[in-house]
């Protein structure tokens, strides 16, 4: 069981971190610096998606039985976070996220396959 959880332990405490370490930055810089509020928000969802990306394939690596099942679990996971977190306010927009998880994973299995 320790063998299962470990790589989604890891991946969402490297998730976790990167957002505290990102955000910390961001307000350290912008306290600095006055930008608009649009400036901000593209700045958060590039961040956001970059560290997803990160996120996605530092999961990836980590796996090595049963990628398949694997990769249906770690998005669905990630949704379910999401919601937990966004409840009183949720959104259809928030399942954008899970979904680009989802791809890129399957993306970077497709590439892994073609390689071999």
């Amino acid at each position: 069981m320790k063998k299962i959880m470990m790589p989604y332990l890891l991946a969402y405490f490297f998730l976790l971190v990167s957002y505290f370490l990102v955000s910390f930055i961001m307000a350290v810089l912008l306290s600095f610096m006055h930008v608009s509020s649009f400036v901000y928000n593209i700045l958060l969802i590039i961040m956001n998606y970059f560290l997803l990306s990160v996120f996605t394939l530092f999961f990836f690596k980590n796996i090595k039985e049963k990628p398949w099942i694997h990769g249906l679990i770690f998005p669905f996971i990630y949704l379910i976070i999401q919601i937990i977190f966004h409840f009183q306010e949720f959104k259809f927009t928030l399942l954008l996220k899970p979904l680009w998880l989802l791809i890129l994973y399957f993306l970077l299995l497709y590439i892994k396959k073609k390689q071999q």
